[in-house]
């Protein structure tokens, strides 16, 4: 594995299929390849989106902003100062490598943003859908007899965060 040149811990991988990520649990950096937004943006659920900011939030006292000596993850090279790929937001970048290197407080920008325009809806499509009315209907008639309702959040929506990144906010808040 590979160290955090913001605090120097070691970071965790991220076991995702089309995206190197890795996070630091102790300062919260993230890194990933500054060419697979587009991947971030499909690999990270916007449930996981929503708790992974909520994790920043919480910990924003373990946050560390890198320093004119901070280097890239991969090679050693200093970071210069500029601007972010494919987000224009002010920060340090690699001159040896196309991989972001976001503390904590970036990285809380750009889930802002996504947060603010999910994209799972994206993937949805706009037409009601009509097929398997009685299969509704029958549902519906039944919950009336047992009392029973959908539960307002899915489960399903937390599962990447729960079985993926919780461990990874989880145990570095308690060191």
């Amino acid at each position: 594995m590979s160290n955090c040149p913001f605090c120097k811990s070691e970071t965790k991988k991220v076991e995702l299929s089309r995206l190197d990520l890795r996070i630091c649990p102790h300062c919260l950096g993230t890194f990933f390849p500054s060419d697979k937004t587009m991947a971030f943006r499909r690999e990270i659920y916007d449930k996981t989106r929503v708790l992974w900011l909520q994790k920043l939030e919480e910990r924003r006292a373990d946050w560390i902003e890198p320093t004119e000596n901070t280097s890239c993850i991969d090679h050693g090279e200093k970071l210069v100062d500029g601007k972010l790929p494919d987000y224009g937001i002010a920060g340090k970048v690699a001159t040896c490598c196309n991989m972001f290197q976001l503390p904590a407080s970036t990285m809380a920008t750009l889930l802002r943003r996504m947060v603010a325009s999910p994209s799972d809806g994206l993937l949805l499509s706009k037409k009601p859908k009509h097929h398997f009315a009685f299969i509704v209907q029958l549902g519906k008639i039944v919950d009336k007899i047992f009392g029973t309702a959908s539960p307002e959040e899915d489960p399903f929506e937390s599962m990447q965060y729960e079985m993926k990144f919780k461990d990874i906010f989880e145990t570095s808040s308690e060191n």
